[in-house]
C-alpha cells in the first residue's frame, strides 16, 4: 500500500470516464462559462467605442419634430388626374424601358384604390416623371 492511496476514492478523472453524464454536465457548465465571459467582453468594447455624447433633454415647451417617415402614412385622395395618370401608364404600348415590372405591379395596385398613402401618391409622381421625362404638376 502506497502513501495517499484510498480504494474507495475515485478522481475525478476517473469519476468522468466511467460516467459520461457526469463528463456532459462539466462540459455544458464550461461552455456556459466561456459563452457569458465572451458576451459580457463584447458589450464591455462595443460601449467603449461609442462615443461620449451628452444626453440632452427637450425643453417642455419645444413642439416635436414631424417624423417624415410617418407623414409617408397619412391617407389621401387621388385627383382624377393622377387616377388618369396611372391608367395611361398602365396601357402604353410599347412600354418604356423606364417603368418596370415593378412599377407596373404597383400601377395596377392602386388603378382601383378609393384612397392612397401620400407615399404612393409621391411614387406615382415619381413614375410618371421618369416615364415622360418632365416633373409632375398638379396645375396639368
Amino acid at each position: 500500500m502506497s502513501i495517499g492511496y484510498r480504494p474507495g476514492r475515485m478522481t475525478r478523472r476517473s469519476l468522468c470516464v466511467r460516467d459520461p453524464e457526469y463528463a456532459s454536465r462539466i462540459v455544458i457548465v464550461l461552455l456556459l462559462a466561456i459563452t457569458v465571459s465572451a458576451t459580457s467582453a463584447i458589450s464591455v468594447s462595443r460601449a467603449e467605442e461609442m462615443p461620449r455624447v451628452p444626453v440632452q433633454l427637450t425643453q417642455l415647451n419645444q413642439t416635436p419634430r414631424k417624423n417624415p417617415f410617418f407623414e409617408g402614412g397619412q391617407m389621401v385622395r387621388p385627383s382624377p388626374k393622377e387616377r388618369e395618370a396611372v391608367h395611361q401608364m398602365l396601357a402604353l404600348k410599347p412600354r418604356p424601358k423606364t417603368l418596370k415590372d415593378a412599377d407596373m405591379k404597383f400601377l395596377q395596385g392602386l388603378r382601383d384604390k378609393a384612397s392612397w398613402f401620400v407615399l404612393d401618391q409621391r411614387m406615382v409622381h415619381e413614375i410618371w416623371a421618369e416615364v415622360h421625362g418632365k416633373e409632375w404638376d398638379d396645375a396639368r
